[in-house]
């Protein structure tokens, strides 16, 4: 497995996470930040890679942030240089995804009822994606019950 610094395993995580809030596709991000369609989904593999300083604007801009919203807090580890095992954010990963729908609902997202298929194409989870859909499905079933969404006639609201 790549190492890479804790700055760089942030930044990747941090705007794989905003950039699925925001419903926009590695293909779609790549080229919106000027690069190719396939550089974000190396970056957000354990491919090798990971964003350049550089890239920082870009890639703020492209998630309607200021580039402060990318980087970690001040005095936080992060940019303290340490390598560690480039381990990136997945919908695979229960906690991971519970973060990309509470923020999709924190951007009103759930405001219009939301059928399951919505939030798969929001989330470009195709019919062979069936592992993240799953995690998805039983998130979803978890919020209702938490009374964190609301499930009318098979659709989501907030």
């Amino acid at each position: 497995m790549e190492k890479i610094t804790r700055l760089a395993l942030y930044v990747i995580n941090n705007s794989k996470k905003r950039r699925l809030i925001l419903g926009i596709s590695a293909k779609a991000f790549g080229r919106i930040i000027g690069k190719s369609e396939e550089f974000v989904q190396n970056i957000e593999s354990i491919r090798r890679g990971h964003y350049l300083h550089i890239d920082f604007p870009s890639i703020a801009n492209a998630l309607n942030w200021e580039i402060h919203d990318l980087l970690p807090p001040d005095n936080s580890p992060y940019s303290d240089g340490t390598l560690v095992d480039k381990v990136v954010f997945s919908l695979k990963n229960p906690s991971d995804a519970e973060e990309v729908i509470v923020g999709m609902k924190e951007i009103d997202y759930f405001k219009q009822e939301k059928s399951l298929n919505d939030i798969f194409e929001h989330l470009y989870l195709t019919e062979n994606m069936s592992e993240k859909r799953k995690v998805i499905t039983d998130l979803l079933e978890k919020l209702v019950s938490n009374n964190i969404l609301k499930l009318y006639n098979g659709k989501y609201l907030a």
